[in-house]
Parts: structure tokens; sequence; C-alpha cells
């Protein structure tokens, strides 16, 4: 089992960097589209479609992202739903165990989740690859140091009923690499040429990143499933790996968008 784990976590990072820093924006759209639209198929599922429901829904969102692409539609407001959403909704939603199965609200909320991720992937890539392979370091670091402290420290539990394994000595665990990973960006700015955002943007993106895992934690539980799908081998399917992404990404779009100050 580790064994593919470590397999499959070297193809995928083989392949990101691949498609960053050789991709043309064109092709890394397309690209993320197909990843996304692969995380559609997966929400059909937690969202408890039957398989032509499921069909639907993925023909629907890809249809939906191809005239995105197409038509070149601005996108800034989605960053904003989509920080609204994670914070307005997502976290009653979760704090208040609410068990929702109407399909168009699901259909909706998976939209809300995946669009504005994608949307992200194509700014930063569009704006710098190193910006972006630097943002997408801000959750794994945050998750690495989740799992070590949890190990180490953890006792206070996060959330049993959602995700009986985090705690809150793995959050703060995250938190606290984040900081010396943002330390070691900032120091080293000059090296890489690549701005430091500010410890803020950072550590606020590892804390998103937690409601974002919670999240779909819950939707698992509910639908019954372990994993959101198979298509990777050893780490479940593509929500498995983005989940952090969903709700860490946008805002850091909106943070760059918005002309936040950095600090």
């Amino acid at each position: 089992m580790l064994r593919t784990r470590v397999i499959t976590a070297f193809a995928l990072l083989f392949l990101l960097l691949g498609g960053l820093f050789y991709l043309p924006s064109l092709y890394w759209g397309w690209l993320t589209l197909g990843v996304i639209s692969i995380g559609a198929w997966e929400w059909g599922s937690l969202a408890g479609y039957p398989r032509v429901g499921r069909w639907v829904y993925l023909g629907v969102t890809m249809g939906f992202g191809g005239a995105f692409f197409v038509l070149q539609t601005r996108v800034e407001q989605f960053y904003l739903l989509a920080v609204a959403f994670w914070l307005l909704v997502a976290l009653p939603w979760l704090a208040w165990g609410w068990k929702v199965r109407h399909p168009a609200l699901l259909a909706a909320t998976g939209w809300v989740v995946l669009f504005p991720t994608w949307f992200a992937l194509m700014e930063f890539h569009a704006m710098r690859p190193a910006l972006l392979l630097g943002l997408l370091a801000v959750v794994s670091v945050a998750d690495i140091g989740a799992y070590f402290s949890g190990r180490a420290f953890g006792k206070h539990k996060l959330a049993p009923s959602v995700s009986p394994g985090k705690t809150w000595e793995g959050v703060f665990g995250g938190l606290a690499g984040v900081a010396f990973y943002g330390l070691a960006w900032k120091l080293g700015e000059g090296a890489v040429d690549v701005p430091f955002p500010g410890f803020a943007l950072l550590l606020a993106m590892a804390a998103m990143s937690v409601v974002g895992d919670l999240f779909e934690s819950w939707l698992k539980r509910q639908a019954g499933m372990k994993d959101s799908g198979s298509i990777l081998p050893g780490h479940g399917g593509v929500l498995d790996r983005i989940d952090g992404l969903t709700s860490a990404l946008p805002l850091a779009a909106a943070y760059y968008i918005y002309g936040l100050p950095a600090f």
C-alpha cells in the first residue's frame, strides 16, 4: 500500500511540474478542466446520483467549463462567491451536521466548490507558474505538519463526528509548518524570484484548507464512502487530493485579484 502511494505521488508530482512549467496556458486550462471534470464525476457519486445522473452532471460541468474557457468570461466574482461559501455556508454546514440530499442543491454546491478552484489554477498559471507552485505547496505543507503533529501530540479531537482522526494539535502543527515554510519563502525570496505573498495569506490558506478537507469528509460520511473515487491508486479519488485546495486556492486568488496588502 505504501509503495503504491509513493509511486502514485511521484507520478502526480511529475505530471504537475511538467504541466506547470512546460504547458502553455491554453493546454494547462484544458488539462485542469479534465481534472475538475473527474472531480465532478466523483461529486456525482458523493451526491448519490444514479449512473445516468452522474454522466449528466459530468456533461453539464464540462459544457460550462468549455463555455467559460472559450468565451473568456470574467471570473473575479466567483472567488468572492467561493470564499463566502466556505465561511458562511460550509462552516455552519459542518457545525450543525446538515444532511443535504437535494439533487439540485448538491449539484450547485459542487460547482461552487470546483469551478473557482479551476479558475484559480488558470489565473495563477497565467500570472506565474512558480507562484502557483508555491501556493499549492502551502496546502501540502499544512497536511504534512498536521499529520506528524497529530500523530505525536494529538489528544483533542477537532471534529470527531466528521473526521475522527483530526485533532486540534494537528491543526496547530499544520499552521506552524506553514509559518516556517513562509519564513523560508521570505528569506529565499530573491533566490526563487517569486515575491512573498505574506504570512497572513499563507496561514489563512492553511486554515481554510482544513475546512475543505472536513467538508469533503462529511460528504463522504453522509454518502457512506471511504474515498471519493479510485482513480489514484493508494490515494483514492481526485477530490481526496484536492479537497484542501478547493477552499484555499480561491481565497488566494481573491487576495491577489483584489490587491489586499501582504503582511
